[in-house]
C-alpha cells in the first residue's frame, strides 16, 4: 500500500457541508434503525410468530400454514425443519386431494412438483406428506439447482425446494431430471413449490388449499382447547371474517385468539380486532355518503404516519385532502367546502376509521394516532386497492411527505411506498423507484421504501434484489442507492450479494460519499451470524489496487471499531479469527488515518479517528491478552509509512498512561526490530 496507488477518494459535490462526527453520524443512524425495527416490526408479530436458527445458518420462519427459509450463504444447503413445526404439522393439518395425490405420486416416484399461490399452505401440504411417508423432513436450497449433488442428501428423508424464486424455470425440465437423479441415487424425495405459472407439466401436482374455517378449528383446538366452546356462541360472525382468507391467515388468527385467551381478554373483543373484521367494515365505510369529509383523508394518513403525533397526522391529512381537492377539480364553492370542513372534530374522524389515540408518554409530546395490531400493514394496500381515484393524489402527497423536515416522517413515508410495491411492483419502481434512483439526495428514502418491500413479500423481494444487482453497475446515484439499501435488512438475508455488490461499487466509485455509504452499510450488515464473513471480505479490500476500495476497507473498520459493543448486536472485533485479518484492517485503517501527498497535493485524513481508537485497544492490552496479541501483529506489520506515526504515538500514551512502561518498551522494540 503505497502512496501512488492512484488518486484518494474525491468529495462529490454535496460532500462540502459541515463535516458530522462519527459518533454523532452513529447515534442518529441508531435513531433511524430503531423507527425502522419499530415501523418493520408492527403488524410482523401479530400472532406471535416464531423463529428458529438452524444448523448451516439457516433461518428457519414460522408463518401460518407456510414455512419459510432464509437461506445461509453455502452453494448447496439443507436445514431440518424445526420440530415445533412438525409437531404443529402433525396435529393441524387438514387433509386435502392435492396431499393425497402428492403421497400417491411419491410412493413410486422420486421427486413431485406442488403447483399453487405462495402463502396458500403447499409447504405444510408437503410436510405432511412427508411425514406419512415415514421421511425425515429437511429443507433444501441453492443458489443454482443444479449443482446439488447426491451428497448432499440422505436417504429416507424428505427436502422442500422452494422454488418460486428460482432461476431455474429458464430451464425446468433439465433441472427438473437433475433432481430426480439426485433423488433417485441418495434414495430421498424432493417435493418443489411452484408458482401457478410454471411451466412444467410433468410430476406436477395441482395444490388446493383447505378451507380456511376448517384450518381455524384445528389450530384453536390445538392450541387453546379451552376456547373452543365459547367460540361456537360467536361462529356465525367469526365465520364472515374467516371464509375468504387464505390458510395462513386462518392460522394467524387462532394464533391471535390462543395468545388473547391467555392474557384473559374477551373473545368478543378478539373478533372486533380482527385486522380482516376492521377492513370489512372499512369497505362499507368508504361507501357511507354521510361521512365527515376529512374523515377518509385522516384514514390514509393514519395508514402511513401511525404511531407519530397526532397533529402531525392531521396536518397531513389536510395536505392529503387539498391534493385531492385540486385532483377532482370540483365545481362546487370551494370556500363554502372549506368552512364546512373547519369545524370538523378529531373524534368524528377516530370513530369513522375504528382508529386508537393515546397520550405521550411525556408531557408535551401530544396525543399519539395508532391503528389495531394486525391493521397496520395490512391498511394502506386495501385502501389503495378500494380507491383508485385518489392513486395520482396520493403518490404525489407522499412524494412530499418523503420530503418533509420530520426524518420520523420521512421515514413512515417511504415505507408506506414500500408496502406499496407489493400491490404494483411496476408502477411503483416507475413512479418512484428508477426517479429516485437517478436523484440526488434519494438514497436514504429510496433504501427505506425499498427494504419494506423486500420484507412485505417474497416475490417482491426477489424483484428488489434484481433490480439492486443492476444499480451496483449503474451510475453514480443508483451506485449510492445501491450501497446504502443492501445495508438494510436485504443485505443481511443476501450477505453474499450485498459484499459482491458493494466491492464492485467501491472499486468503481472514486467518491468518498460512496466510500462512506458502503462503511455505513457494512456496519448495517454486520451480525453475530455475518460477522466472520463480513470482516475477512473487508481484510480483503485492504489488499486492493483502487484506492476507494481501501479507503472503504478504512471508513468500515472504523465504524465497526466506534460502534457500541453492549449486547450482543455487534459481536466484538477481538473475537476474530484469523488475527492477521484484524491486523490488515487496522494497518489499513491506520495507514489512511494519516494525511497523505498525491502529486502536490495534501490529502486529508480519511480515517483519523483509527489511532484513537487504537489507543483503547493498546490500552485494554494490558490485562487482554487477546488484545495485545492483536496489537503486536499490527505492529509487526508497520509499514514505512506508518513507522513515524508508530513511535510517536507510544511515547505520547506511554507519557499519558495510555500504556503500561512494559508494554512501552516492548511495543518499542517490536516496532524497531521490524
Amino acid at each position: 500500500m503505497t502512496e501512488e496507488n492512484g488518486p484518494a477518494p474525491a468529495a462529490s459535490d454535496e460532500d462540502s457541508g459541515g463535516e458530522e462526527s462519527l459518533v454523532k453520524k452513529i447515534e442518529r443512524e441508531q435513531q433511524e434503525r430503531r423507527l425502522r425495527a419499530e415501523t418493520i416490526g408492527v403488524g410482523q408479530n401479530w400472532y406471535g410468530g416464531s423463529e428458529y436458527r438452524a444448523e448451516g445458518g439457516g433461518t428457519v420462519f414460522g408463518a401460518g400454514r407456510d414455512l419459510y427459509v432464509q437461506q445461509p450463504e453455502e452453494e448447496v444447503f439443507t436445514i431440518p425443519i424445526p420440530a415445533k413445526s412438525v409437531e404443529c404439522v402433525r396435529a393441524c393439518f387438514v387433509g386435502t386431494a392435492s396431499q393425497r395425490e402428492l403421497v400417491a405420486r411419491l410412493a413410486s416416484g422420486s421427486v413431485s412438483l406442488l403447483r399453487g399461490e405462495p402463502r396458500s399452505g403447499r409447504a405444510t401440504t408437503a410436510t405432511s406428506a412427508f411425514l406419512e411417508l415415514g421421511l425425515t423432513c429437511h429443507t433444501l436450497g441453492a443458489k443454482d439447482l443444479k449443482k446439488v449433488r447426491p451428497s448432499h442428501l440422505r436417504a429416507r428423508h424428505g427436502y422442500l425446494v422452494r422454488a418460486d424464486d428460482a432461476t431455474w424455470h429458464r430451464h425446468p425440465e433439465t433441472v427438473l431430471d437433475q433432481l430426480r437423479a439426485v433423488a433417485v441415487a441418495s434414495d430421498a424425495v424432493i417435493i418443489a413449490l411452484v408458482p401457478p405459472d410454471c411451466v412444467v407439466t410433468k410430476s406436477v401436482v395441482m395444490h388446493e388449499p383447505p378451507a380456511a374455517m376448517d384450518v381455524f378449528h384445528k389450530w384453536i383446538t390445538y392450541l387453546a382447547e379451552g376456547l373452543v366452546g365459547e367460540l361456537q356462541t360467536h361462529l356465525q360472525h367469526l365465520n364472515e371474517h374467516i371464509v375468504g382468507c387464505r390458510p395462513s391467515e386462518a392460522v394467524e388468527i387462532a394464533q391471535q385468539f390462543a395468545e388473547g385467551h391467555r392474557q384473559g381478554r374477551a373473545l368478543s373483543d378478539m373478533i372486533d380486532n380482527l385486522p380482516y373484521a376492521a377492513l370489512t367494515e372499512l369497505e362499507k365505510n368508504l361507501e357511507k355518503h354521510d361521512a365527515p369529509s376529512l374523515a377518509r383523508p385522516f384514514l390514509i394518513s393514519c395508514s402511513v404516519l401511525f404511531g407519530l403525533p397526532e397533529a402531525v397526522v392531521s396536518d397531513a391529512a389536510l395536505a392529503l385532502a387539498a391534493r385531492i381537492r385540486e385532483e377532482k377539480q370540483k365545481e362546487e364553492d370551494a370556500e363554502e367546502e372549506r368552512a364546512l370542513q373547519v369545524w370538523e372534530r378529531l373524534s368524528q374522524w377516530i370513530d369513522y376509521s375504528r382508529l386508537s389515540e393515546a397520550e405521550g408518554v411525556r408531557g408535551g409530546q401530544g396525543r399519539r394516532i395508532d391503528v389495531r395490531p394486525g391493521l397496520a400493514t395490512r391498511l394502506l394496500p386495501s385502501l389503495w386497492a378500494q380507491l383508485p381515484a385518489i392513486r395520482p393524489a396520493l403518490y404525489d402527497w407522499l412524494a412530499d411527505l418523503v420530503e418533509d423536515e420530520d426524518w420520523r416522517v420521512q421515514v413512515k413515508a417511504a415505507y408506506a411506498i414500500g408496502r406499496l410495491a407489493t400491490c404494483d411492483f411496476e408502477l411503483i419502481d416507475k413512479r418512484f423507484f428508477t426517479p429516485w434512483s437517478k436523484e440526488r439526495g434519494k438514497a436514504r428514502v429510496l433504501t427505506w421504501a425499498l427494504e419494506a418491500a423486500a420484507l412485505a413479500d417474497r416475490d417482491v423481494a426477489v424483484l428488489v434484489g434484481r433490480t439492486l444487482n443492476a444499480w451496483a453497475s449503474g451510475t453514480h446515484n443508483q451506485r449510492l442507492a445501491a450501497a446504502l439499501a443492501y445495508g438494510s435488512a436485504i443485505g443481511v438475508g443476501h450477505l453474499e450479494d450485498a459484499l459482491g455488490a458493494f466491492h464492485t461499487i467501491a472499486v468503481a466509485s472514486p467518491y468518498l460519499e460512496i466510500c462512506d455509504a458502503i462503511a455505513r452499510s457494512v456496519a448495517e450488515v454486520y451480525t453475530t451470524s455475518t460477522a466472520q464473513k463480513v470482516l475477512r471480505e473487508l481484510a480483503r479490500w485492504t489488499s486492493g489496487d483502487a484506492s476507494s476500495e481501501q479507503v472503504t476497507a478504512a471508513l468500515a473498520f472504523v465504524r465497526l471499531a466506534s460502534m457500541p459493543h453492549e449486547d450482543d448486536t455487534y459481536p466484538a472485533l477481538r473475537d476474530h479469527q484469523p488475527i492477521s485479518d484484524l491486523a490488515a484492517l487496522w494497518t489499513n485503517a491506520l495507514s489512511w488515518g494519516l494525511s497523505r501527498m498525491y502529486g502536490k497535493t495534501r490529502i486529508p485524513a480519511y480515517a483519523p479517528t483509527s489511532w484513537e481508537l487504537m489507543a483503547d485497544w493498546a490500552h485494554q492490552a494490558a490485562t487482554d491478552a487477546t488484545a495485545d496479541l492483536i496489537v503486536e501483529n499490527i505492529l509487526v506489520r508497520a509499514t514505512d509509512r506508518l513507522r513515524k506515526s508508530w513511535m510517536f504515538h507510544l511515547h505520547l500514551w506511554n507519557k499519558r498512561g495510555t500504556i503500561t512502561a512494559t508494554h512501552f518498551a516492548r511495543y518499542l522494540r517490536l516496532l524497531k526490530d521490524n
